[in-house]
């Protein structure tokens, strides 16, 4: 009846207790599976229980036990091939390069504008990679105080920069455009994700 009583009180202390209990039987019975020995052992009686006073050599050891099954992003992933190989066959077969080039329907005033802008927010990701984190050795948190206005000036001119190309290029592919320049996009992306692990 008391524990009945228990989980019909529902102000919000209770069901955090209530969340916090159940959470830590769920990762109880997970460490059971995976390594029996991280479960408390003061406390037999409680079937899953975490130690909660975990001092720092044993949580580091824990963690290092646990590394392997941390998820880990590969810059070869397949879906990254993928998007590489998919923009150098999109750029192939559709004569990007003569297209944009020669083509008479792009407009150029638009298209111009778009890839100045462009070139612009490529220019401040390589001042902050290239110089502030390879050369200067910061780290990215730094890159706000050094200089506040790199990150929204980047972004603002690369969203103004991919809408003024579509508008160039739309003459020419027309509803394909952005599809097409995204996946040049996530190519160019992957690419340079790709780059220093050669």
């Amino acid at each position: 009846m008391a524990e009945t009583e228990n989980l019909l009180v529902t102000d919000g202390t209770n069901m955090e207790n209530i969340r916090h209990r159940v959470q830590r039987k769920i990762a109880g019975a997970y460490l059971e599976v995976i390594d029996p020995d991280a479960l408390d052992k003061e406390k037999p009686n409680e079937k899953y229980t975490l130690s909660q006073n975990m001092d720092s050599k044993t949580q580091q050891k824990f963690e290092k036990k646990f590394e392997k099954y941390r998820t880990k992003d590969y810059p070869y992933s397949i879906q990254n091939i993928l998007w590489f190989i998919g923009s150098i066959a999109l750029f192939y077969y559709t004569d990007f390069y003569v297209a944009v080039r020669y083509d008479p329907r792009v407009n150029r005033l638009w298209f111009n504008i778009g890839a100045i802008l462009i070139l612009i927010n490529i220019g401040i990701a390589g001042f902050l990679i290239v110089y502030l984190s390879w050369i200067k050795k910061m780290s990215s948190d730094d890159w706000e105080k050094t200089c506040p206005a790199a990150i929204p000036i980047a972004t603002g001119a690369f969203i103004m920069g991919g809408v003024c190309v579509t508008v160039g290029l739309w003459p020419v592919w027309s509803i394909f455009t952005p599809f097409m320049l995204f996946t040049f996009f996530m190519g160019f992306v992957v690419t340079v994700a790709m780059i220093p692990n050669f």
